[in-house]
């Protein structure tokens, strides 16, 4: 979003007067028509951000991300960050009134007192509509580099069409998953079956297609090139640059744990104080916060007088900070909830597991969270194909670290016989080998029965701490429930597999006697 947005510096903006004439005149509409409380400040806000825009960093300039922006500030929605909102929209109404009554009493001294108070007031829903444009561009932002990463340059336009069609709601999420997940997912599906990708064997009591994530990911056009931050991304990335920095994020953090403090009590986890903060630290503000916070440490035994100037005043800037943070809540936990909604067409019942990932959207969390959904999505698909079996069929998926025998035989010391306890040849890939320890403790036994170097102890812990496992996904037939419930093993087992798309294999041999061979 942020190469389709503008800065605010680049933008004409209305003179404070100006402004206070567009407030009063939208107000005197909107109550000479009787209209609601709730539809009154609705539209009030929609007012003011049309107004404002111009005064806001970042803003986009697509119609779509406009309406995104407008939703989430003025829509009183599932999540504690409106209850700030709807009250400083109701004390700004409010001071639009009594300015309006001072200007009309020509009351200079009420005009300038009331006036400084609705400016202030203007000023805090300023920064709550950047904290959201802040968490919404860093979202998009994020997503476009994953799609540059993992699909390649010309899936950019695929991408952009999406933002310039959606508003960030529900319905771009589900049409994001569908373009870049399901379709991806069902092509593979068909090109595994047309070509017989998959292997059907016998484990234990079921009958067991196996089929390979790999072969989802072959449908991905990944790049190892380095990839250009955009300008948001580069400032959230430089409150973790350099102790001044980090300090900064802290001093920010720990305010927002006492000025977010109306929200429910464990709303929001430590790490969401976090990544708040960082977006706050996107805007120049939270620099003077900081700097004044400091002084105030240093300088709290001496007395101080409150500066004239509310907008120099250290409340001022902590009230803005604070209306920071809740846009940037705002806008990830909406997003989170929108994301979400629209998972669970595409993976029912799975979103669980990956609801820590999804909480500020960071690159790296967004890698994960596409695996899961590759991965899971073609396991829904699976299940919908044997529903009508019930319990007789399952679906699930099994993993196994791996790594390149290239950097196995670099490992120092390595031998024939370490390389034969530690490791097995991953006979989907030649290149691969796997683990033959399954847990931390198990991998420890064999290198202690192995008595390994200080050097090779190293290696091995690189190589395992590295993220690259192969993982199968199985249809599991239990043979021994579906024999309870049939007349004809082989025909029924013949039925399953058809509809799974899986001829079995050619021999003299019917399903049923493929399956019980041992």
């Amino acid at each position: 979003m942020t190469q389709n947005s503008s800065s605010a510096q680049g933008n004409q903006q209305l003179s404070r007067e100006q402004r206070y004439a567009a407030y009063r005149k939208k107000l005197l509409e909107l109550k000479d028509g009787a209209a609601l409380r709730e539809v009154l400040e609705r539209e009030m806000l929609l007012e003011f951000v049309r107004i404002n825009h111009g005064n806001i960093n970042e803003f986009p300039l697509l119609k779509a991300q406009q309406n995104s922006v407008i939703e989430l500030m003025c829509n009183r929605g599932q999540h504690p960050g409106y209850d700030f909102i709807q009250k400083m929209a109701g004390i700004f109404m409010t001071l639009v009134t009594r300015y309006d009554k001072a200007r009309a009493n020509d009351d200079k001294k009420a005009m300038d007192v009331v006036g400084a108070q609705l400016h202030n007031t203007e000023v805090i829903l300023i920064k709550c509509v950047q904290g959201i444009v802040y968490g919404m561009a860093l979202i998009t932002d994020n997503f476009e580099e994953m799609v540059l990463r993992y699909f390649g340059q010309e899936s950019l336009n695929d991408y952009s069409a999406l933002i310039e069609k959606y508003e960030l709601d529900i319905n771009f999420w589900h049409a994001f998953v569908q373009h870049f997940v399901a379709s991806r997912v069902e092509n593979a599906h068909k090109e595994i079956l047309a070509e017989r990708k998959y292997n059907l064997s016998k484990e234990r009591s079921f009958l067991v297609i196996r089929f390979l994530f790999d072969d989802i990911l072959a449908q991905l056009n990944p790049t190892s090139a380095t990839i250009e931050k955009t300008r948001l991304q580069k400032t959230y990335e430089l409150s973790e640059a350099g102790f001044k920095e980090r300090r900064r994020a802290k001093i920010v953090q720990n305010t927002l744990l006492r000025g977010l403090s109306f929200m429910p009590e464990g709303f929001l986890k430590e790490g969401d104080y976090l990544n708040a903060a960082r977006i706050v630290c996107i805007d120049p503000i939270s620099e003077d916060f900081a700097r004044e916070y400091q002084n105030r440490i240093v300088n709290k035994n001496k007395v101080e007088k409150e500066e004239g100037n509310r907008e120099n005043s250290f409340e001022f800037l902590l009230n803005q900070v604070v209306a920071l943070g809740v846009g940037a809540t705002l806008a990830i936990g909406m997003t989170s909830r929108n994301f979400f909604s629209a998972l669970e067409k595409f993976i029912p019942g799975e979103t669980k597991s990956i609801v820590p990932l999804m909480r500020n959207f960071n690159t790296a969390a967004l890698e994960k969270v596409l695996f899961f959904m590759l991965e899971h999505h073609f396991m829904h698909i699976l299940r919908e194909i044997g529903m009508d079996e019930g319990g007789k069929i399952m679906v699930r998926s099994a993993r196994a670290r791996r790594t390149t025998e290239a950097e196995v035989d670099q490992l120092p010391g390595i031998s024939k016989i370490r390389k034969a306890k530690l490791f097995a040849v991953d006979s989907t890939k030649k290149e691969y080998m796997l683990f033959r320890a399954k847990q931390p403790k198990q991998l420890g036994q064999i290198l202690n029965a192995l008595q390994v170097e200080p050097e090779f102890l190293e290696g091995i812990k690189t190589l395992w701490g590295t993220p690259l496992f192969r993982v199968d996904i199985m249809v599991l037939v239990n043979l021994e429930q579906v024999s309870r419930t049939t007349t004809n093993l082989n025909a029924k087992l013949a039925e399953i597999l058809s509809k799974y798309g899986v001829s079995a294999p050619r021999s003299a041999n019917t399903p049923a006697e493929n399956a019980t061979r041992s």
